[in-house]
């Protein structure tokens, strides 16, 4: 962060927005669409099961900014299988998550043991919990969610949602109250460090409203025999 002559660089509060148990067609479309007006980043732990629906739900999770992480093939309670089968749920997660995959994980219910952690740190896993639970899986009331988070967030808190495992638009109506609220008070948005993937190159950012394409100026200029290909822009988000 650059500071300007006679002004302090000031440290701004860090709140980190998680979601479980994606990608989900109905759910995940709709928060995607309220992050990106609000220009907010967020880490989504993904389920190797619903993510085989869409494999391409990663890398646009990646390119919009966000960060990607592991929540294992199945939903699986780790604490019950063994060390083969725990690095199974893993490894086939973060096949499929691509090149844009933090080497994180969140382990389904939160469930570890001496087992589970020496997979994990074995596999070079970053073990990502949370800290600000509003049970927003239990239970459809966005004003409850809301409250929750606002009355427990701190400092680079880590608020565990979700926006697959079931219905969500309670979820969806928090995080649109959320966002303003916690601005107010003096938070910004980030996504886990853990979970980060940096790009190279130019970055196609999502998450950051597009410009709308100028009209052109004057006649429009005759086709030319000349083929040109498709461009692209290559392109990232406790």
């Amino acid at each position: 962060m650059v500071s300007t002559p006679g002004h302090a660089a000031r440290n701004p509060k860090i709140v980190y927005l998680t979601f479980d148990d994606g990608p989900n067609s109905m759910n995940s479309p709709r928060l995607l669409r309220v992050l990106a007006r609000e220009h907010v980043p967020a880490t989504f732990f993904l389920v190797g099961q619903s993510l085989a629906l869409d494999p391409e739900h990663a890398t646009r999770l990646w390119l919009s900014g966000h960060a990607v992480g592991n929540h294992t093939w199945s939903h699986a309670n780790l604490t019950l299988l063994d060390p083969l089968s725990i690095t199974q749920q893993v490894r086939s997660t973060q096949r499929l998550m691509g090149p844009g995959g933090g080497m994180c994980v969140r382990p389904p219910y939160g469930a570890v043991n001496a087992t589970v952690s020496g997979v994990l740190k074995g596999m070079g896993m970053r073990t990502v919990m949370w800290t600000v639970d509003p049970q927003d899986w239990a239970h459809q009331d966005a004003a409850y969610i809301t409250g929750h988070v606002l009355s427990h967030v701190r400092d680079r808190s880590v608020v565990l949602l979700h926006d697959g495992g079931g219905p969500r638009s309670a979820t969806i109506a928090a995080v649109k109250e959320l966002i303003p609220q916690l601005r107010k008070r003096g938070y910004e948005f980030s996504t886990v460090p853990a979970c980060r993937v940096p790009f190279t190159g130019y970055m196609t950012d999502a998450a950051v409203p597009r410009a709308k394409p100028q009209k052109p100026v004057g006649p429009a200029p005759s086709p030319s025999g000349t083929p040109s290909g498709p461009t692209s822009s290559p392109g990232t988000g406790p």
